[in-house]
């Protein structure tokens, strides 16, 4: 798997932050409570820490099975990335809309959305996928998309279209699954 390929993976997994990061913001703003700007910085916390757990897991579930570890790192990359396409399709508001109004609230959301992290750094890890690239781009991206998200969400209020913002991640993945399927595996 080129680097390339890890980064638009890693970058489709970190789209979906914007959404939650969205509805959150939306929900503060209308409600007018205070949104601790901590949020961003635990959801990428969270996030590089499962992915990097995930990435160390599935390199050692390859070294257990080598000649299926790349098809079995894909496999589970696809199945990852079809959940938020199914999230979107059916979408229900009390699940992803969440008042974060303490830390401990904070640190359970970003865990929730940090499971998806763990399994695609498994993915990658068995995929053969190192560690620095994906680790930095998912910091910098969930970042950027959950900071944004806040920010729209405050600004342009609750749009339930944002919801197929994880189609992104679905589609992504699956184009690059179908291109191993199609011109095999390099």
């Amino acid at each position: 798997m080129s680097k390339t390929e890890i980064v638009v993976i890693v970058l489709a997994m970190a789209a979906d932050s914007f959404a939650t990061s969205w509805f959150t913001g939306a929900l503060h703003k209308k409600l007018s409570v205070k949104l601790d700007i901590s949020l961003p910085l635990m959801f990428t916390a969270g996030r590089t820490m499962m992915l990097s757990l995930g990435i160390g897991a599935g390199w050692y579930a390859a070294s257990l099975i080598p000649d299926y570890s790349f098809l079995i790192g894909l496999s589970l990359l696809l199945v990852i990335g079809i959940k938020p396409v199914i999230e979107a399709l059916k979408f229900n508001p009390e699940e992803k809309v969440i008042l974060v109004d303490d830390s401990r609230t904070m640190l359970l959301l970003s865990l929730a959305v940090s499971i998806s992290s763990f399994f695609a750094g498994i993915g990658l890890g068995m995929a053969g996928s190192g560690l620095l690239v994906p680790v930095i781009v998912t910091a910098i991206s969930v970042l950027v998309f959950s900071s944004a998200g806040i920010k729209a969400g405050e600004t342009f209020g609750y749009k339930p279209i944002v919801r197929f913002s994880g189609l992104i991640t679905g589609i992504v993945i699956l184009i690059i699954w179908f291109k191993f399927l199609i011109f095999g595996i390099n």
